[in-house]
């Protein structure tokens, strides 16, 4: 009976492979997905009720790759196997997107700029805060990161900034920061210490160009929407 049950498990994984390869994701449903990547971390276990449980809990793809470890272990059937592997898989997307949109040595116009600056978080859960070193001409010289923080806080110290400055003597800055929770407009403290950046800065004859705050397909200029900065 176990052979039996084994070769009709086989013959459903097999049928789930041949499915996705001629149909692509457009043929399978989200939890067919999700059993369909987990046969990769539990071989010899039937992950249909896992993947459902997953789907149930988290209810999209995306969330359930951008769930915390930890509390992806709590479902029945996840391992700490099963679970890096989905963390493994966004890692790798996240990677993909930044090569295919690489953002250094791009002239970053008023055009181009959402899409180049979107590619720097893809995949980040937590507030991450970058610093982008601009030359004379726009062109992105250097993509410095400031600080990786909580899910709703990333601090962005101005002496960092300024030493950043210094050091790498280009004219132009553009600071650059995410909002995991769905919300892009900036806090009160968002705007207070884009201003005190900005006029240390005038000091030392480096120009920020913008503060740019991203959440999800959303962005924000605060030189845009806000008019914070001088032109």
């Amino acid at each position: 009976m176990t052979g039996e049950h084994n070769t009709l498990h086989e013959k459903h994984r097999e049928r789930l492979k041949e499915k996705f390869l001629e149909f692509g994701l457009d043929g399978l449903e989200d939890h067919e997905l999700v059993e369909l990547l987990l046969f990769y971390a539990v071989p010899r276990q039937n992950t249909n009720e896992i993947a459902h449980r997953l789907i149930n809990e988290y209810g999209r793809i995306s969330d359930i790759l951008e769930a915390d470890t930890e509390n992806l272990m709590k479902i029945k059937g996840i391992s700490k196997h099963s679970a890096v592997l989905f963390k493994l898989i966004l890692a790798s997307v996240n990677k993909y997107m930044n090569e295919q949109n690489d953002i250094a040595n791009a002239m970053l116009t008023p055009q181009n700029i959402d899409k180049y600056i979107k590619n720097l978080f893809y995949g980040h859960t937590n507030e991450v805060a970058y610093a982008l070193l601009l030359d004379k001409d726009c062109v992105v010289k250097k993509v410095k990161k400031l600080s990786t923080g909580t899910v709703n806080a990333a601090p962005i110290y101005p002496r960092e900034v300024i030493k950043l400055a210094v050091n790498e003597r280009y004219p132009y800055i553009l600071l650059a920061h995410n909002h995991p929770n769905g919300n892009a407009m900036p806090s009160q403290n968002d705007l207070k210490i884009t201003k005190t950046i900005e006029l240390a800065l005038n000091f030392i004859e480096v120009r920020l160009v913008d503060h740019v705050i991203v959440s999800g397909e959303k962005v924000i200029s605060l030189a845009k929407n806000y008019k914070i900065l001088e032109k």
